[in-house]
């Protein structure tokens, strides 16, 4: 079977009988029925993006590497925390309070 290659390893009888019964169910050979899946299996968008994520992983660590590791510091360190206002304390605020 194999001219590219190392020979796939052959199902067991039970494997056989389930392949055997999906080609019949396509309407193709076991064999064709195979070798369409496995080709099928080898233009899935998932393993190819997985095999260029497996080319890019080493060039994004070493620019991850090379950056600033410190972090900006989004802190509002030096200024007071607000106070919770209701909404009398807007009205007031606004100017339209009423004189006790």
């Amino acid at each position: 079977m194999d001219q590219y290659g190392a020979p796939v390893p052959p199902f067991e009888p039970e494997e056989y009988a389930r392949v055997a019964a999906a080609a019949d169910l396509a309407g193709k050979s076991p064999e064709d029925f195979v070798r369409d899946a496995a080709l099928r299996a080898a233009e899935d968008p998932f393993l190819k993006a997985l095999g260029r994520a497996r080319d890019r992983v080493p060039h994004l660590a070493e620019a991850f590497a090379t950056q600033d590791t410190q972090a900006t510091d989004t802190s509002t360190a030096g200024w007071p925390d607000p106070a919770p206002m209701s909404s009398r304390d807007l009205h007031e605020s606004q100017g339209h309070g009423h004189a006790a």
